[in-house]
C-alpha cells in the first residue's frame, strides 16, 4: 500500500521506519496533499501508516498470507482492482465526444426524466461578514442586476460565499429560515439583507419557482444533462467493448 523506497535516501530522509519500511515526504506526498494539510492530519496518517506495516509485517510472520481464505480473497481483490485500471485506462484512451446539440437532443428524447421530484427555486445568494456591505450590494442590485452588482464587488474581502443559479430542492435549503424567506420572493425579487448566522449578512435573488413535476429548461440544468449524457454514452461504449471481449475469449454462458 505505501511504498519503502523512494530516490532519496529513506535511511537518512524518512518521517516513519519500520524494519526496512519508511515513509518518507515523497512516499507521503503521493497519498496526501502535503502542502495544504494541518499537521495534525498529517501526523494520524504517519500513525495510521505505522499501524499498518506493524500489523501486516505480524501477519506475515504469522503466515497469513499462505492461508487459503486470504489468498481467494487477495485473487479476487487484484482481478477487481485492475478491472477498475484498465476500465479507466480504457475511457482514457477513449474519451466521450460530444457536440452541443447532442446534449439538446439527448435532453428532447428524455425529457420525462429531468422531472422535478419536489418544488425547487432557482435563486442567487451572496454572503457577506459586513452588514454594511450587503446593505449596499443590496442597492447596488436593486438598481441594476446580478452580474452588474457582483461585479461591483468582486474581490471584496468580506465576501463569504457566493452562488448564482442554485438549482434546490425545497428541503436543501438550509436554514430552514432561508427556505421560508425564498418562498416569499416573487421571481426576480431580492430579499432584505439576512442575519441567519452569527456575523453572516445574506441577500438572495429569487429567479424562478418550479413546482413538483416541472421540467426546468435545458440551460437551467444543462451541467446535470452532460453528466447524464456522459455516463449514458460510457455505459454503451463499455458495453461494446465487452461484447468484443466476449468474442475475444470465447465466453460461453451456461
Amino acid at each position: 500500500m505505501f511504498g519503502s523506497c523512494s530516490k532519496e535516501n529513506p535511511e537518512q530522509n524518512y518521517l516513519a521506519k519500520v524494519d526496512d519500511s519508511y515513509l518518507t515526504d515523497s512516499e507521503l506526498a503521493k497519498d496526501i496533499d502535503t502542502n495544504n494539510i494541518q499537521q495534525s492530519r498529517k501526523s494520524e496518517f504517519i500513525r495510521n501508516w505505522v499501524d499498518t506495516e506493524v500489523l501486516y509485517k505480524e501477519a506475515l510472520d504469522k503466515n497469513i498470507d499462505n492461508e487459503e481464505e486470504y489468498v481467494r480473497i487477495t485473487q479476487k481483490a487484484k482481478k477487481e482492482l485492475a478491472k477498475s485500471f484498465l476500465i479507466q485506462k480504457f475511457f482514457d484512451e477513449h474519451p466521450v465526444e460530444f457536440k452541443p446539440q447532442d446534449l439538446i437532443d439527448y435532453y428532447e428524447s428524455r425529457k420525462a426524466t429531468f422531472k422535478l421530484f419536489f418544488d425547487t427555486y432557482l435563486y442567487n445568494a451572496l454572503s457577506f461578514d459586513d452588514e454594511d456591505k450587503a446593505i449596499l450590494f443590496r442597492s447596488t442590485l436593486i438598481e441594476s442586476d446580478w452580474n452588474r452588482a457582483t461585479n461591483v464587488f468582486r474581490g471584496d474581502e468580506s465576501i463569504k460565499s457566493e452562488n448564482a443559479n442554485l438549482l434546490l430542492y425545497d428541503y436543501q435549503i438550509q436554514p430552514y429560515s432561508l427556505c421560508l424567506v425564498i418562498q416569499e420572493l416573487q421571481p426576480g425579487e431580492a430579499s432584505i439583507v439576512l442575519n441567519l448566522e452569527p456575523n453572516r449578512y445574506t441577500v438572495v435573488q429569487l429567479i424562478k419557482k418550479y413546482t413538483k413535476d416541472e421540467i426546468p429548461e435545458f440551460e437551467i440544468i444543462k451541467d446535470k444533462v452532460e453528466e447524464r449524457y456522459l455516463t449514458f454514452k460510457k455505459q454503451e461504449m463499455l458495453k461494446e467493448y465487452l461484447n468484443a471481449l466476449y468474442a475475444k475469449y470465447k465466453v460461453k454462458i451456461k
